[in-house]
């Protein structure tokens, strides 16, 4: 992994003459666990989606573990905000979280025991172990926000970029899920998108704000002035207080 594991400059993103972003600026350290706020329609999943290398901007560059963002895809991990996949089509949990292993399996048409045992290892902790044979259509929200988590996690990504990955998730799950990427970012950048400012703000070490354009702050200096600026209105920070939370 590079010293810096996204850096991108000037960058400007239109979709069909509409601007959504307009002169953005990031530099992510290898290693950061970065959190992204903003109003809806202020362009976060499509920042993330250049980044993906899924879109290409108008104007402007952005290199990803060195690389151009294609080039590196295979070293993201992805967690969208909403599903993609049809949610009554027969497949089981094992098999969802396993086809994250794909792009790395030297085994034609199957994958090795240690795909499977990576597989296993994740689905353990981020306890849907017990529900590993269930169909996909079964699954409550939250059960299919864990399963996403694990598909991003099981190819060991150098970056684990995430969009409102706990969306359908309560606060207890929530904080047990924080609590594992926490540990998982002593391996790998972390990138999260979240509406919930007060509780990553327990976890991340920086804050983009983004509408439209970008400015970033150390965590400690994110203010309710900031947030109000940000969304265009009055927005409480709340503190969420867990315990073990410093």
């Amino acid at each position: 992994m590079t010293s810096s594991a996204i850096e991108i400059h000037d960058l400007v993103f239109s979709y069909g003459g509409a601007r959504v972003l307009e002169d953005i600026n990031l530099g992510i350290d290898a290693g950061e666990f970065f959190g992204l706020i903003g109003p809806n329609a202020a362009g976060k999943s499509t920042l993330l989606k250049l980044i993906l290398g899924l879109l290409e901007p108008d104007r402007g560059s952005i290199r990803v573990l060195g690389d151009r963002p294609a080039a590196s895809r295979g070293q993201l991990g992805y967690v969208p905000q909403f599903p993609t996949f049809q949610r009554d089509f027969p497949i089981t949990v094992s098999e969802v979280v396993i086809s994250g292993r794909i792009s790395l399996t030297a085994t034609f048409g199957g994958y090795s025991s240690a795909d499977r045992g990576k597989a296993a290892e994740v689905m353990t902790a981020l306890e849907i172990e017990d529900i590993a044979g269930q169909q996909v259509a079964a699954l409550s929200g939250g059960q299919t926000q864990r399963m996403l988590i694990a598909r991003a996690l099981v190819c060991d990504p150098a970056i684990l970029i995430m969009d409102e990955p706990t969306s359908n998730i309560d606060i207890r799950a929530e904080q047990d899920i924080f609590s594992l990427l926490r540990v998982y970012n002593n391996r790998m950048t972390i990138i999260v998108v979240s509406h919930d400012i007060g509780f990553i703000s327990s976890y991340v070490g920086r804050v983009g704000c983004l509408n439209r354009t970008l400015v970033c702050h150390n965590t400690a200096e994110l203010s309710g002035r900031d947030i109000s600026e940000l969304y265009g209105m009055g927005v409480r920070m709340i503190d969420h207080s867990h315990s073990g939370h410093n």
